[in-house]
C-alpha cells in the first residue's frame, strides 16, 4: 500500500481516536495503534487501519504501521529509552513528517507570560522533543497542549472535592476541538520545523472557572486554601505564535464560555 496521503497515529485514546476519525473523514490514509484489542475493533470498524501495538514493539508490525507520510505521536510515556529504542525503526520508515504531542509543562513556572522561548523546565519532555525535533531523517513540528478537556472530559471533575492552592492563579486549558483543528492546520499549511504553545485565548482563575465547571455538571466544588501558596508559582502560557503564524482562531476561545 502507498504511504502518501497517510496519517499514522500512535496512539487512539481520548484525543487520538477522535482525531484519527476527523483525519479520515478529511480523506486520509489513517493508521491508528492502540494497545487495546476492543479498541483495535472499534476503529477497524470506523474504517481505520487498525494495529494492536505498544509503544516498544519494535516489529514487523509496527514497521506495516510506520508506512505512512506522517507519524503523529500522541504519547503519555515518559521513558526516553523507549524513545532511544523507537528511533532507528522511525529513521528507516517512510515517515517524512512528525507531529510531536507534547505539554506546556516544559515550562518553568514566571510571573511573566510564557511563551516558546521561555525557560524550560527539567521536565523529561525537554528530552523528548530535543530527541526527536533534531533528525535529518523527517521534519517535526512540536505542539505544546495545555490541559485537555472536551467530549466526557469535564473540568468540573479535575478538582471536585479537592484541596486547591493559588487560588487567584490563570487556568491554561486547551478543548480538544482546538487540538485537532491544529493538527490539521500544521498538515494543511505545510508548517513543520516549528514549535507552538496550544492553549485557549483566556485564563480565568482557578476559583472562577472550577467553580463554575462544577457547578455545571453538579459536582463538589474544590476545597479553595487561600493561605498557601503564592502567585510566583504559576504561569500564564500564551498562544500569539500559533495564531499569528498560522492564522489561527480558536474554536474555543473563551474558556468559561467552552464550558
Amino acid at each position: 500500500m502507498p504511504y502518501l496521503n497517510s496519517i499514522s497515529i500512535l496512539s487512539c485514546g481520548w484525543l487520538g481516536e477522535s482525531l484519527a476519525v476527523n483525519m479520515l473523514e478529511k480523506g486520509f490514509n489513517v493508521k491508528g495503534a492502540t494497545t487495546s484489542l476492543d479498541k483495535k475493533e472499534r476503529l477497524a470498524e470506523k474504517g481505520i487501519d487498525a494495529f494492536q501495538l505498544r509503544f516498544e514493539d519494535l516489529n514487523d508490525e509496527m514497521k506495516k504501521f510506520l508506512n505512512s507520510e506522517i507519524l503523529i505521536l500522541n504519547l503519555t510515556i515518559k521513558d526516553i529509552e523507549l524513545y532511544k529504542q523507537f528511533l532507528p525503526l522511525l529513521e528507516q520508515s517512510p515517515i517524512k513528517k512528525l507531529i510531536l504531542i507534547s505539554s506546556t509543562g516544559v515550562y518553568k513556572n514566571s510571573v511573566k507570560p510564557v511563551d516558546e522561548n521561555s525557560e524550560l523546565s527539567e521536565s523529561v519532555w525537554v528530552s523528548i522533543e530535543n530527541l526527536m525535533k533534531d533528525n535529518l531523517n523527517y521534519q517535526t513540528t512540536i505542539l505544546r497542549f495545555s490541559g485537555l478537556f472536551g467530549g466526557n472530559r469535564k473540568p468540573g471533575n479535575f478538582l471536585s472535592g479537592k484541596t486547591v492552592k493559588n487560588a487567584d492563579a490563570p487556568v491554561n486549558l486547551i478543548h480538544r476541538d482546538d487540538c485537532m483543528q491544529i493538527i490539521n492546520e500544521i498538515i494543511k499549511q505545510d508548517v513543520w520545523e516549528e514549535c507552538f504553545n496550544c492553549t485557549a485565548d483566556t485564563h480565568p482563575s482557578k476559583k472562577e472557572f472550577y467553580t463554575k465547571a462544577s457547578d455545571i455538571i453538579a459536582v463538589e466544588h474544590p476545597i479553595f486554601d487561600e493561605e498557601e501558596g503564592s502567585l510566583s508559582s504559576f504561569k500564564l502560557i500564551t498562544n500569539e505564535k500559533l495564531k499569528r503564524r498560522l492564522n489561527y482562531e480558536f474554536i474555543h476561545p473563551d474558556l468559561m464560555k467552552a464550558l
